[in-house]
């Protein structure tokens, strides 16, 4: 039986507040959600960092619940019904 490590508290990484209008703008949520609704599986071999991999994450879940019908983005603007579809999954 393999033990587990345990993680130290130095090892975690800092987390910091950040908006819902942040995390839909992130251009990795943009690509979560393009790839979820074009039947893409999700990508593992992309090379972002933490919060990166959550946004695009994030993109996804959140395709997976809001109507194909709602856009993320109007003329480069977030869309009010898409940040009403963000508490299904945020």
């Amino acid at each position: 039986m393999m033990k587990r490590k345990r993680m130290r508290e130095r090892q975690q990484v800092p987390t910091e507040l950040v908006t819902v209008e942040k995390i839909m703008s992130a251009p990795e949520f943009a690509l979560g959600v393009a790839d979820y609704r074009a039947g893409r599986p999700p990508r593992e071999s992309t090379r972002w960092n933490g919060n990166q991999s959550w946004d695009y994450e994030r993109g996804r879940a959140w395709a997976a619940v809001a109507p194909r019908s709602v856009q993320v983005k109007i003329n480069g603007r977030l869309n009010p019904r898409a940040l009403d579809w963000q508490d299904a999954i945020l």
